[in-house]
This record gives C-alpha cells, sequence and structure tokens, in this order.
C-alpha cells in the first residue's frame, strides 16, 4: 500500500516525464575550453543559515540541483561511474584508492564513447581534457591541489561547462540529453528483456519485474550519503519462486522508478514542506490529491508557540481550509542503517481528521509555564526529549509513536509515562519542566483521567498528595530558605511512588516551619495553614502506594500547586511595587 501511494503521487507530480534524468546537487564544474584546454574550477555552493545556541552561522550547502543522468546500474558496484558527472574521486585525480581509480577510468571511458556516438563539440572538448589529464603529471597535480582547496565534503560531485557555452553545463546541452535519453533507453529495454515477466503489484499490468530499483534514495537521518533501498534482497534466504533480489517483490520497472522518485522528492521537500526529522527518525508527509499540508506539517517542527496557538484556533477563525473528505492524508515514518531504509510506521486518514487530531494534541500538551503565568505548547522535537536527558538517549521508536498518536488521537503506552516519570525522579527539582509535564497530563487525558493546564481544587488524593509536598517545600523554604537539599531533593522519589511512607514525616516537619514562621512571617504562616487545611480536607486518607496513572497525577498535582506559589509571588511583589500605575 506504501508503495502504491508513492507511485499515485509520482504519477500525479509528472515525476516519470523524463525517465533517464533525476535531480541532484552539483557543487563543483570543471571548466574546459575548445581544444581540452584547462580553464578552472567553479564552486556552486552557496550558503544557509543554520540555527546554532549563539545564534545563526553561515554554512555551506550541497550546490546548485542539476537535472542529470539518471545511473545506469549500480552506484555501489566497484569500477562503476555514471556519464557526465559523478564523485569528484571518480573523475578527477584527487585519490588513488583503487576503486576510485578503477571508477575513473570508467568515466573517461564512457566520455570518449558519448563524445564519439553524439558528435558533440563540447563532449569532444572534455573527452581531449580527459586524455591531457591522463598524460599530463603536472596538469593532474594541479586540478587535484585546486579541487582540494576548495574544501569539498566526501561524495561531492562534479561535472563539466563548456567554455563557450558561458557557465551551462555539459549535461544542459539539449544535444547532449537527447543522446543520452536514446542511450538510457537502450540500457532499460536489456533489463527489461532479461528479467522475468510477472504482474506488477503496484499498476496491476503484466510485464517485466525490475530486479534492482535502480534510483537510490538520499536524505533520511542515519542513511548512507550515496543511498539507501527501500526494496531490495541481496542473500538467497530471501529469493523465492526462482525470483532473484528485487523481484520477490513483484514491481514493474515504471512503478519501481515512481514510488522511488516519489520518495525523493518528499524528503527533498520540492513539493511543499512533507518532511520532519526528529533524532534519526525522518517522517514523510503527502495527501490524496495536490492540497497544500504546510499548515499540518509546519506546527509539529515549529518552535514558535503564536503559530501553534494560530493553528489551534484557526477553525474559529475560518482561516484553514481543509477541503473534502475525499482528500486522504498519508504519513510515512522512516529510519535507516547503512544499506536499506527501515518502515517504522505508516498511517493513512483524512486531511480534515488528521487537522482535528492534531488539534486535540496541542490542546491535551497545554500546560502552565513554571510561573503559573503561560500556556505554553511544544513541537515534537521538544516533546520526544522530555523522556530522556539528552537527544541521542531518546528510544528510537518513541518520536514515531508520538507523531501517530498525535494525528490519530490514539493513547500513549506506558513506558512513555514511565520514562517521563524517571526522569522527573533523577532530575529532582530541575526535571519539572512544562513540556514534560504536558506530555504527563496528555498521558492522563487520553486515559479518561481528568487534568487541567494549572491548578484545580477537584484532584485525585495521589494529586492533592503531590500538591501537599509542594506545601511541606513552600514551608520548608519560608522557614529556613536555601537549604541546599530540600524536602523535595530528599523525598520526592518515594513521595511520589508510597505517599503513605513519606508525607506523616513531612507533616511533623511542616509543623515546625509552621512555628518558625509564625514568628518571623505570620503573613506566610497563616497562608501555608490554610493551603493545608484545605488539602487534608479534600483527603480521607493518603495512599499507602500509586499505581503508574496516580505517579502521574502526584508529579501535576505537585507542579501545579508549585506554579500557583509562584504565581501569587510574583502578584504580591507588583503589588507591592511603588505607585508605578498611577
Amino acid at each position: 500500500m506504501i508503495i502504491k501511494r508513492l507511485y499515485e503521487l509520482a504519477e500525479r507530480e509528472n515525476l516519470l516525464a523524463d525517465p533517464a534524468f533525476e535531480d541532484l546537487p552539483v557543487p563543483f564544474t570543471i571548466v574546459v575550453r575548445g581544444g581540452g584546454d584547462y580553464g578552472g574550477v567553479q564552486d556552486r555552493r552557496g550558503f544557509i543559515d543554520v540555527p546554532t545556541k549563539g545564534g545563526v552561522k553561515k554554512k555551506r550547502n550541497n550546490g546548485k540541483v542539476l537535472s542529470v543522468p539518471k545511473a545506469h546500474g549500480n552506484t555501489a558496484s566497484a569500477g562503476f561511474a555514471r556519464f557526465f558527472i559523478d564523485t569528484l574521486p571518480r573523475v578527477l585525480p584527487v585519490s588513488d584508492e583503487p576503486k576510485s581509480v578503477s571508477s575513473r577510468s570508467t568515466f573517461w571511458r564512457q566520455m570518449e564513447e558519448a563524445a564519439s556516438a553524439s558528435g558533440d563539440p563540447a563532449l569532444g572538448a572534455v573527452a581531449e581534457f580527459g586524455r591531457r589529464l591522463q598524460s599530463d603529471t603536472a596538469l593532474a597535480t594541479r586540478v587535484a591541489t585546486e579541487v582540494n582547496a576548495l574544501d569539498p565534503d566526501a561524495g561531492a560531485r562534479c561535472t563539466f561547462e563548456f567554455y563557450d557555452d558561458e557557465g551551462r553545463t555539459i549535461i544542459e546541452r539539449e544535444p547532449v540529453r537527447t543522446w543520452w535519453r536514446k542511450y538510457f533507453a537502450g540500457v532499460t529495454a536489456k533489463l527489461e528483456e532479461a528479467g522475468s515477466i510477472g504482474l506488477c503489484q503496484v499498476t496491476g499490468e503484466i510485464g517485466p519485474v525490475a530486479t534492482v530499483h535502480g534510483t537510490k534514495i538520499s536524505g533520511i537521518a542515519g542513511g548512507s550519503s550515496m543511498g539507501s533501498c527501500l526494496v531490495s534482497g541481496d542473500k538467497e534466504a530471501f529469493e523465492s519462486y526462482g525470483l532473484s533480489k528485487a523481484g520477490n517483490a513483484n514491481i514493474g520497472y515504471r512503478a519501481a522508478e515512481g514510488y522511488s522518485r516519489a520518495l525523493q522528492a518528499l524528503l527533498k521537500g520540492t513539493l511543499g514542506k512533507t518532511k520532519i526529522t526528529v533524532g534519526a527518525t525522518t517522517f514523510l508527509f503527502w495527501g490524496k490529491n495536490k492540497q497544500a499540508i504546510d499548515d499540518i506539517t509546519s506546527v509539529f517542527d515549529s518552535g514558535d508557540p503564536g503559530q501553534i496557538a494560530g493553528f489551534l484556533e484557526s477553525p474559529k477563525a475560518g482561516r484553514l481550509a481543509l477541503g473534502a473528505d475525499a482528500n486522504a492524508f498519508y504519513c510515512l515514518v522512516l529510519t535507516a542503517n547503512a544499506a536499506r531504509i527501515v518502515v517504522r510506521d505508516y498511517l493513512e486518514t483524512y486531511l480534515d481528521v488528521a487537522a482535528a487530531n492534531l488539534r486535540r494534541w496541542f490542546a491535551d500538551l497545554q500546560m502552565t509555564d513554571p510561573f503559573g503565568s503561560a500556556h505554553a505548547r511544544y513541537p515534537l522535537w521538544q516533546v520526544a526529549l522530555a523522556t530522556a536527558d539528552k537527544g541521542e538517549n531518546i528510544a528510537p521508536a518513541l518520536p514515531a509513536q508520538l507523531m501517530l498518536a498525535a494525528l490519530s488521537g490514539r493513547p500513549l503506552g506506558d513506558h512513555i509515562l514511565a520514562t517521563c516519570l524517571r526522569r522527573l525522579q533523577a532530575e529532582g527539582t530541575n526535571g519539572f519542566n512544562p513540556v514534560r509535564l504536558g506530555l504527563v497530563k496528555l498521558f492522563l487525558i487520553r486515559r479518561s483521567i481528568n487534568m487541567t493546564e494549572s491548578l484545580h481544587s477537584d484532584g485525585s488524593p495521589a494529586y492533592i498528595c503531590g500538591r501537599l509536598l509542594a506545601v511541606f517545600e513552600q514551608a520548608q523554604w519560608g522557614a529556613l530558605g536555601d537549604v541546599g537539599a530540600s524536602v523535595v531533593d530528599r523525598y520526592y522519589s518515594t513521595a511520589s511512588t508510597s505517599p503513605g511512607l513519606v508525607l506523616p514525616r513531612l507533616f511533623r516537619s511542616a509543623t515546625q516551619h509552621i512555628g518558625k514562621l509564625e514568628k518571623d512571617k505570620p503573613g506566610m504562616a497563616e497562608n501555608i495553614k490554610k493551603e493545608l487545611e484545605e488539602l487534608c480536607g479534600s483527603l480521607k486518607e493518603i495512599p499507602h502506594t500509586l499505581s503508574l496513572e496516580q505517579q502521574g497525577e502526584f508529579a501535576l498535582g505537585f507542579y501545579h500547586q508549585r506554579a500557583e506559589f509562584r504565581r501569587r509571588a510574583a502578584e504580591h511583589k507588583k503589588d507591592k511595587e511603588p505607585n508605578a500605575a498611577k
């Protein structure tokens, strides 16, 4: 089903109009004059802004994207080279590695073949340059030195431009493109004749079955820089019914090329904002009909609360047009290893359903900030990070689980709440950030446990116990100030799982703290006593132990009460300011 949907996208976007070519970034071109004279190296890389902790820095991009000849074989094979364009070591003498030397020999042999068969003067000049490059050691050294001085990335590609064309590359010359189309059609025809005939599982047509899906997919986090395969088979254990390699998938050549090009277009973002990356997980989005889905994908990747707030309010303002139910919405979740693409999950729904579920996700995730005065909302990467101490420790499957829960409205697994609670216990007071508590709240709401984003009075016994711990902390701080390890640092872990063991002891300590406050800060002492009376009046008995869900309620009770204390303190400070507003 996934491949069929991708093929439908390729047909809709006309991605198969010129199958002999594909779009790739080309950072370098070698200028060649008439007669094969060397004219220097052109750097076609631009700059992009990369966010950093200190602001923004400039970074080189991958070069200008060109429509280049599609590889006519396996790019990973020893001695293989593309026509007219390839990586620097496969074209120029910048490496003595045996595989590079072998591929370089293939490249220039193919250039001679194309120049002779096409009669194109630009190809003739490049072929002559290649002969000089192999015979003139000084020229080879000069070229290698100038290329290395540009500090190229590993895998950077190059092609050639004829001086008389004033910046146009040889692969942009129409005679060269026409010749290549005929050549590539012949290569494809031979492959189809040599393969088996079968029923294409994508198109339903009978015809040649592709044994190799030629277009490698790049741009997936963790994937090979040379590209990875979605469908492949390289061992006998993967073969059946006499079918080898990708032939086991029973996909025709056009369908194989179609889904590959659609996948590549989604990864490059040429069809809109269709890609989000969280850690080592890549998410791709598209729809059955040609309709922008940027409103949905942008809020996942946004760190701007205003943008998320606008998305939540858009139905009321009539700003988001979602189209008819017939517009299906697709989400594909991918990771990669060195050779293959791994499909982590896949979702099909309707665009308006996905948008409604996404609004519910952000509403469920809303949480007051630590000072009780704002409603914070967070992009997906921050929600995922709430389950770990640092990005590299996020569970590999977690981003996909969060994304699909957001789009489908499904509940979260117990392990997600458990990881959040473990972080709270491990990090102490520093671990109580709003995004982590927002995720705890979302978990509970989707388990039919009523929770709000700020303090509420109708809490469960577990919630009240969490509030009590915050009151005990406030009493200790008021009486003793900063004592290093507070009652929260010392007792939170036990109190959140077995409050019956800890809270009675903390009541006795609080009584002593209130006694000191009555002498030094009688107003604060009175307020704390009122809080304790209210909470104890709502609590029939202190639970001995708490379940996983109740531990989540405890955490929210503690966080909400703490935020409320800070909100009151800020208001009190503002009221005491000199008559600034009068």
